[in-house]
């Protein structure tokens, strides 16, 4: 099925995320979550997913983004060559541009692979 529409930014400032996801042969062992950090007990996803990604405009603070495969072999290799990635804008209520750089990628991660970010995002000095 095609992914649903984005949700409305929340008032205010807010950065946008764009998670890609390209499947290998057993697309419905992925899944994936967004969480506010630190996680309240009982706390609900901001995000969760089965589709190929997602997106969303985030309110400053810290996130978890998790992808789960629950037969822990990543998106790659033996059974073809899937992959994931993370973009965060750079300014406030713009878009990722499809060629920004990743914050995360990958492909062979076992069966979970991770990251906790802050928005508003800022790049580590090169």
């Amino acid at each position: 099925p095609p992914p649903s529409p984005p949700p409305s930014p929340p008032p205010g400032p807010c950065t946008w995320f764009l998670l890609d996801i390209v499947f290998d042969k057993y697309s419905p062992e992925i899944s994936w979550d967004l969480f506010a950090e630190p996680r309240a007990k009982g706390a609900t996803a901001l995000q969760v997913g089965v589709a190929r990604g997602g997106n969303g405009c985030l309110p400053d603070g810290t996130y978890r983004l998790t992808l789960t495969d629950r037969e822990s072999d990543g998106l790659c290799c033996e059974f073809g060559n899937g992959s994931f990635a993370l973009t965060v804008a750079r300014d406030y209520n713009e878009r990722p541009a499809v060629n920004s750089p990743p914050i995360m990628h990958g492909s062979d991660f076992g069966r979970v692979a991770s990251i906790i970010f802050t928005v508003p995002y800022l790049a580590p000095p090169p």
